[in-house]
């Protein structure tokens, strides 16, 4: 099995290519084996928190149409 900083990492990646969806499932993942990791789900209310806002601007996009420049 890979380190525990090994897989932060590339979870943290996920976030900054824009996967906030698929860096959650992963940590989901991790918690199930690292459960109570005060690290890990600091990390997870924080990219749960960007992902919201994500879906919300995307709601917000298609509701209103993008702002043009």
């Amino acid at each position: 099995m890979a380190k525990l900083s090994e897989l932060v990492d590339k979870i943290d990646t996920e976030v900054k290519e824009g996967n906030r969806k698929k860096a959650l499932l992963m940590l989901d993942k991790l918690l199930e084996k690292v459960p109570d990791n005060k690290h890990l789900l600091t990390r997870k209310a924080k990219y749960e928190k960007e992902y919201g806002y994500e879906k919300r601007l995307i709601s917000l996009e298609e509701k209103y149409g993008v702002a043009s420049e």
